[in-house]
């Protein structure tokens, strides 16, 4: 069945109307390089596809002439993931681009056979996606978006804009192994020397995630620290709007959340995340093994604050806060 699919999908794509001839067959005749075959599994924004078909076309990869991908968009608080990675594992593919790590979880379960490059994996090695970072010697590779430390920044930087919260609201939705117990152990350790109190909220799911938030308030929290996870991306809105509503200062994994009118984030390039995945799938078309290509952390965090979400807050930034801010949004 996966095979007659992809051949209805590459003549669909292609305009041959009525031809079946072959993926090398169709590389000869246009003197290009082998047709790459590979799947592209991912949600949470636009801009993220974006940049990663941008960076695939900057490598002279053009569809339907020397790449065929696979694309499945996911949507926010549905039950696309299973069916869609179910699919996309046991089709006839090179590697399957997981643009988060519960999509690199679902394929691997549908399928431990299939090569795959991880966009965004906050624990490469805990998770058994990698033996090491520097060499991860199997079957997948990407971006480790969890390097130590990171999760205490945060919870600096946040008590720095609002040093008057004491109870910090943990608020994961880390999927996997280690990533949520790294982040906690990062957190509990830096909240000793900042005399603060932390509190994990943990969940999997929308109704969990709700759940959470009612908790926060309830337990009298006064401020949010969001860990890593794409339950809480796809729900930016909803956790922005939460804050807001109860006038929580709150620091979060990702820009995206800054734009949605969240306070502030410290946050790698997510967007460059995706252009170095495809430069992995890149390396990986042209013979390089997965298991020989080191995993990454990104190159840099970037502090973004918004200063709307400040007033609203009544918060008076501190000048040195905000001269250090990579990005200042005023809306």
């Amino acid at each position: 069945m996966a095979s007659s699919y992809s051949r209805r999908w590459f003549v669909s794509r292609l305009g041959l109307l009525g031809c079946t001839l072959p993926l090398t067959a169709f590389a000869q005749r246009h003197g290009a390089r082998r047709v790459g075959h590979i799947g592209f599994l991912g949600g949470g924004s636009p801009t993220l596809v974006q940049a990663f078909e941008q960076e695939m076309r900057r490598l002279r990869y053009v569809e339907g002439e020397n790449i065929l991908i696979e694309k499945r968009i996911l949507r926010p608080n549905s039950s696309d993931l299973a069916a869609q990675a179910a699919e996309l594992a046991h089709m006839n593919l090179d590697l399957i681009v997981a643009g988060a790590l519960v999509h690199a979880l679902e394929v691997r379960k549908n399928n431990p056979a299939m090569p795959m490059v991880i966009a965004t994996c906050p624990g490469m090695v805990s998770n058994g996606f990698a033996q090491s970072l520097k060499h991860p010697g199997g079957i997948y590779t990407g971006i480790d978006e969890l390097p130590p430390g990171v999760t205490a920044k945060r919870l600096r930087l946040l008590k720095t804009a609002a040093p008057m919260v004491s109870r910090v609201g943990l608020l994961s939705t880390t999927p996997g192994h280690g990533g949520h117990e790294a982040q906690l152990a990062d957190a509990e350790q830096a909240a000793k020397s900042l005399r603060l109190t932390v509190k994990a909220y943990r969940a999997t799911t929308l109704s969990e995630l709700e759940a959470g938030l009612a908790s926060i308030v309830s337990d009298r929290m006064d401020s949010l620290l969001n860990f890593q996870g794409g339950l809480s991306l796809g729900n930016r809105e909803l956790i922005v709007d939460f804050a807001a509503k109860n006038r929580l200062p709150a620091i979060y994994q990702s820009a995206f959340f800054t734009e949605a009118g969240g306070l502030m984030a410290w946050a790698p390039d997510q967007e460059g995340q995706y252009r170095e995945a495809a430069r992995y799938v890149d390396k990986i078309l042209k013979g390089a093994s997965p298991g020989d290509l080191p995993v990454r952390y990104p190159g840099r965090y970037y502090l973004t604050i918004n200063k709307s979400a400040a007033r609203g807050l009544g918060l008076d930034l501190p000048p040195a806060l905000l001269a250090k801010a990579d990005q200042v949004l005023r809306k």
